[in-house]
């Protein structure tokens, strides 16, 4: 089995030879269809670790609960390491114990990953090629997801592109609506057309919206008319105010809270490298009903198609994006909110190195259009014969392939488990494999308790807790302003006070031709007897602030020293100074690449990564060259070489029979024939012939003994093509890559538009 970056090693032919499949007809995307017990989850693993392997993102919707099986890697292949997965139950059916199951299963894992010659050393790469995440949203088990991010302005890519910007804020209105049971069309739904007025509104005027303002808009919109009528005539306040209450309802109600909790649902950052390492998280929904699973589903797609439009184009696989099941999200005669996200992706993702791999028991369950789309066919053993049509008539003509429909109804219906038929537009014909052995342990959906115990919860954003004792803000003499920030909707709050200054920061550099500006802000508790300690903070924009505390909150004590307008003063110059002192512009640079103002080092990182990936296929493909030529010279000398052996062999053979045949005779005329002086020129003729038979059998050894050299030298100049696609990879690693950073600093006089004010916010 050869490494290379380019190559995901996915299974074997029948005649014995690995198939190794290019990643980057990824970008062309993938279906996987097959009835249950096929062996799809084992592909879909088997794919998703060939990309981790190769440096390659991924975002994984899981509706089933399976795909958290690729954080069961176990590098040791140990008894222990299985012993905590292991099923008591399935262990006592089979009477066993689980420590007699756990240690059979190890062995297993053991002697299949040997089967497809892989070995502890690769489980060990995979582990450690990327950071693992599993998101459970809306649920305490895993990871958080706080879709209040889900709604911030698109980019103004997408602002100046109208049929995706009517297309997002369709899909996101729709998948709302889903939430109160409203599924009506788009075009006539008074509610749909209200909601997504208001979406424009505020992404028009590059404002970010959240649920709150959603349904205040409703009853109080930012705007006179909807089209041509006034809002009165077309949406009447009090019908307004119904439709709010219903909204409102929702999203009030103490589950919905679990939405707001965790990271938020930031494309790049689910993306993003972290110590030059992917990311591969993983979103398990198979806790949610089914219009919240098609609430969430719908806002990542959004939010995916929003990132994949920010990149640069690329021909190389940048991420993947791989649903599980895919049914009831795309389906050929419905529009479900999901569908159009989901479609716009297959039509414009590959453009953007984003490929999508989808998952299903029956083909006849997808949109027609969106199948046109993908490019690779993964096809296993299939449940009905209306299935097996569907996909014959995809089949039907493939160039390279001279089977007919008879003989594909026949290949389909015989297929084994684990065995599939890989169809790839960027490849002729068809052919049958057999899956590799995962190096990841498929035990099956994982528990709450089993998905708890695999995150670790310290990545979840922290909340510190305070003695809050008062109803109402402490009065206080002062003649700065006060705000109050709440970062999402709950019955109750705790409060503490903050001393904030807000500025501009201006970052200049000449000779790079940076002039970039910021608004950057330092924030400091102000807590009786605390001393005041300066930190940056995120910038809070005033659309964020509210001017009046909202119902529920509590209040923590506040320092007596804001009633003293010299000392607010001190502090407010301290900030500045503090700002000044540690606000920096971090440039990165390495191989003539270097980063942009706005970019992070996480996106810095990806982009470096995409250029060494870049840089390595080509090296590979010229080191490839090299080789090839190599092999091909040695390919037909050994031709030659087998072709001389058997001609040496043949004539050996055939010098034997006349040889033997010659002493034979002579030796019979000895006793038969009446002219001796004749036998015993005959024998002497015979032994001569013996001796040629000899040197005849000594020409096949040296045969033989040349094509094991030339055997040994082609085992020797394979050595050396790993042994320099290794040294490649070393080149080429961005953990090896030597990152520059260039900080450019700010001057006091680079500082301006200070805003100082007391805000009231949770720690």
């Amino acid at each position: 089995m050869e490494e290379s970056p380019k190559l995901f090693y996915i299974g074997r032919k029948e005649d014995g030879s690995d198939v190794l499949y290019k990643n980057k007809d990824l970008t062309t995307h993938a279906l996987i269809i097959g009835m249950t017990g096929s062996g799809k989850t084992g592909l879909g693993v088997g794919l998703l670790e060939e990309a981790a392997l190769d440096n390659i993102p991924s975002i994984i919707i899981d509706p089933k609960g399976d795909m958290g099986n690729l954080l069961l890697a176990f590098p040791n292949l140990s008894k222990d390491e299985f012993l905590p997965w292991i099923d008591a139950q399935e262990a006592a059916n089979k009477n066993q114990s689980v420590e007699e199951a756990a240690a059979q299963t190890a062995q297993n894992w053991q002697n299949g990953l040997s089967e497809w010659g892989e070995d502890k050393q690769r489980v060990a790469a995979f582990k450690n090629s990327a950071h693992f995440t599993v998101y459970t949203p809306a649920a305490g088990f895993g990871v958080g997801v706080n879709i209040l991010s889900s709604f911030k302005a698109p980019p103004q890519e997408i602002l100046d592109d109208a049929d995706t910007l009517n297309m997002l804020i369709s899909s996101s209105v729709t998948s709302i609506l889903s939430l109160i049971g409203i599924n009506t069309d788009p075009l006539s739904s008074k509610e749909h057309i209200l909601i997504s007025s208001i979406f424009a509104h505020f992404y028009k005027n590059g404002r970010d919206v959240n649920l709150e303002e959603i349904i205040s808009s409703i009853v109080t919109p930012p705007f006179e008319k909807v089209g041509v009528f006034s809002l009165e005539m077309f949406f009447p306040k009090e019908k307004r105010m119904e439709f709010a209450m219903k909204l409102n309802a929702i999203i009030a109600s103490p589950s919905f809270a679990a939405w707001l909790e965790g990271e938020d649902m930031d494309v790049e950052s689910f993306l993003s490298a972290k110590e030059g390492k992917p990311r591969v998280c993983i979103f398990n929904i198979a806790h949610l009903g089914d219009n919240e699973r098609m609430f969430f589903v719908t806002l990542l797609l959004n939010n995916i198609l929003t990132w994949m439009r920010r990149q640069e184009g690329t021909l190389s696989l940048r991420a993947l994006l791989y649903m599980d099941e895919i049914f009831g999200f795309f389906p050929p005669n419905a529009n479900p909110p999901s569908k159009i996200p989901m479609l716009t992706l297959l039509k414009q993702a590959r453009a953007f190195g984003l490929g999508v791999v989808l998952s299903t028991q029956n083909p006849v369950d997808l949109d027609y259009k969106g199948l046109s789309n993908i490019g690779t066919w993964f096809i296993g053993r299939l449940q009905t014969a209306q299935d097996k049509e569907r996909v014959i008539s995809g089949l039907s003509g493939v160039q390279g392939s001279d089977l007919d429909k008879a003989e594909l109804t026949n290949l389909l219906s015989n297929l084994k488990k684990r065995h599939f038929l890989l169809k790839n537009i960027n490849e002729e014909g068809l052919s049958v494999f057999q899956t590799r052995w995962t190096l990841s342990y498929l035990k099956g959906p994982l528990s709450r308790e089993q998905i708890r115990s695999l995150t670790k919860m310290s990545n979840l954003p922290s909340k510190t807790s305070a003695k809050a004792d008062q109803t109402q803000p402490p009065k206080f003499i002062s003649t700065i302003p006060q705000y109050y920030f709440y970062e999402c909707a709950r019955d109750t709050y705790r409060l503490s006070p903050y001393l904030v200054c807000a500025v501009k920061a201006r970052f200049v550099n000449t000779r790079k031709g940076i002039d970039e500006v910021k608004n950057v802000q330092a924030s400091a508790i102000i807590a009786p007897n605390t001393p005041v300690t300066w930190q940056m903070d995120e910038y809070i924009g005033d659309e964020r602030l509210e001017r009046t505390p909202r119902k529920g909150s509590s209040f923590d004590d506040i320092a007596a020293f804001t009633d003293e307008s010299k000392k607010i003063a001190a502090l407010q110059k301290d900030a500045l100074d503090f700002i000044a002192r540690t606000q920096k512009l971090t440039l990165f640079s390495a191989l003539d690449i270097e980063s942009k103002p706005k970019e992070s080092r996480e996106e810095f990182d990806m982009r470096l990564q995409t250029a060494l990936g870049k840089a390595y296929e080509q090296k590979y493909d010229e080191l490839r060259e090299k080789y090839d030529k190599i092999q091909k010279v040695l390919d037909e000398k050994y031709s030659r070489l087998q072709l001389k052996l058997e001609k040496e062999k043949s004539e050996a053979q055939s010098k034997t029979i006349d040889t033997i045949a010659s002493i034979g005779t002579s030796i019979f005329g000895a006793f038969f024939s009446k002219s001796k002086l004749g036998t015993v020129s005959k024998t002497a003729s015979g032994i001569k012939n013996a001796n040629k038979m000899l040197k005849e059998r000594g020409d096949v050894q040296r045969a033989k003994q040349e094509i094991a050299a030339l055997e040994e030298e082609a085992r020797a100049k394979e050595s050396e093509f790993q042994a320099e696609i290794k040294k490649l990879k070393a080149q080429f690693d961005l953990k090896k890559t030597l990152i520059e950073e260039v900080a450019i600093t700010l001057r006091k006089s680079d500082i301006y538009d200070e805003k100082v004010f007391i805000l009231w916010k949770e720690p």
